[in-house]
């Protein structure tokens, strides 16, 4: 099974119709799942086209109708919808669905897979910046200072930062586990204070995980030449799942902080020691990247799960930013801010992307989406970004699909040297 259960843009779409969005967007999911489960494949299609009706533009839904057209054996219909997800550059992964067996063979669907073939092509504009010769590393953050032109990269396995000299040399910039340090989520430079602060989580498959450990999660502070700890702020226990994830650092050295774990958004003032919820849990259903406004009084948040958003920093008002026809912001990991707008690093849809985002200049709207980069045959899970020298530098292959949440085991014998990569702007 591989239905999608479709998110927020449907209760937007019955709002619109005059429903109550939440209840509707509720019960056509439940009734669907249930139908599905009891293989009661008509009476979930009917669901799924109700649902299409609503929101004609949601992929997670055009998805799901195609998934139920293919239970009915319907060929034709299966594949139109299909169609209508890769004019937006989409897969979802049909090729290898259960859910289309019944189609597979068909004329329809040797068309399908042509199509698929081509939008599975790489698109590369990159060239290989530096690589990271440990193959154990599995890279996450990274951030360059402005100033020496090091680069600086976090390892979730190893529990360090390793520095990168503009002459290329690698060294640790700390050890492995220093200060408590544990795995290595996202990085960000404070130029002018000489500062990396760096967000960290207990990620099972980190090397010494121990089971205390579980949803702890903070931020560390070290300086920039000596890798001296400065400071560092870690979340309370209170037994849930914390990530503190991406970082936004303003102009006075404040910080702010995604918390993936939790979906809330924390704030790390200039000098403090201590962690504030600024937003909380229950604003957002899944925050990733972060990045601000030029003037700083707005800051950008990828939601995983809804799309891309912009948050006044000081009324705490969010406003959805809206997109054009056809485009799709759910599965951002990493923003980085350029002028006019935003390159993101997209992960939920296949196949995996660097995008440039243009922005109006009130922040309402895209105006202007770019794909820059596509299926680059170095990737195994491409994540966060930094943009220097006019260029976003970004991690290919975090390889994080290596390490099982659940058990903590780590597949080594996978495991494949990090690779940064250089797309000029």
């Amino acid at each position: 099974m591989r239905v999608l259960l479709f998110w927020c843009g449907l209760a937007a779409a019955a709002a619109v119709a005059g429903q109550d969005p939440a209840a509707t967007a509720a019960k056509l999911n439940a009734e669907a799942v249930k139908a599905y489960q009891a293989k009661d494949y008509a009476q979930f299609l009917a669901y799924e086209k109700q649902a299409v009706e609503l929101d004609p533009r949601n992929p997670q839904v055009l998805y799901n109708v195609a998934c139920g057209e293919a239970l009915q054996g319907n060929a034709s219909e299966a594949v139109h919808f299909l169609t209508q997800l890769l004019a937006q550059k989409l897969d979802f992964g049909a090729e290898t669905d259960p859910d289309f067996a019944k189609v597979r063979g068909t004329p329809q669907w040797a068309s399908f897979l042509a199509a698929l073939a081509d939008l599975r092509k790489p698109v590369v504009h990159s060239t290989v910046a530096f690589t990271i010769p440990d193959p154990n590393f599995a890279a996450t953050g990274i951030a360059a200072d402005p100033v020496s032109g090091d680069f600086f990269v976090a390892s979730v396995r190893e529990r360090k930062i390793i520095r990168r000299s503009r002459s290329g040399a690698i060294s640790d910039f700390i050890r492995s586990g220093q200060d408590g340090f544990m795995a290595g989520d996202s990085l960000a430079v404070d130029p002018g204070r000489r500062l990396l602060f760096a967000t960290v989580s207990a990620a099972p498959y980190m090397q010494g995980y121990q089971k205390e450990d579980f949803g702890r999660s903070g931020i560390f502070v070290f300086d920039l030449k000596s890798g001296k700890l400065v400071r560092k702020a870690m979340l309370k226990p209170d037994g849930k799942l914390h990530l503190l994830n991406a970082l936004a650092l303003n102009r006075d050295g404040d910080a702010y902080i995604s918390d993936t774990g939790a979906s809330g958004i924390y704030r790390l003032r200039n000098g403090s020691a201590d962690l504030e919820e600024f937003i909380p849990a229950s604003e957002f259903r899944a925050t990733q990247g972060l990045a601000l406004s030029e003037d700083e009084k707005t800051l950008y948040v990828a939601d995983y799960a809804t799309g891309l958003w912009a948050l006044d920093l000081a009324s705490k008002e969010k406003h959805e930013v809206r997109v054009p026809e056809g485009v799709w912001l759910r599965g951002l990991d990493g923003i980085s801010r350029v002028p006019g707008g935003l390159i993101a690093v997209q992960i939920g849809p296949k196949p995996e992307r660097v995008l440039r985002i243009e922005l109006d200049a009130k922040a309402t709207r895209v105006t202007n989406v770019e794909i820059l980069e596509m299926s680059h045959p170095n990737y195994e899970g491409p994540i966060q970004g930094t943009i220097q020298d006019q260029a976003f530098f970004y991690v290919a292959n975090s390889q994080l699909d290596l390490g099982d949440p659940k058990t903590g085991a780590y597949a080594s014998e996978r495991a494949h040297p990090t690779v940064v990569l250089r797309l000029p702007l």
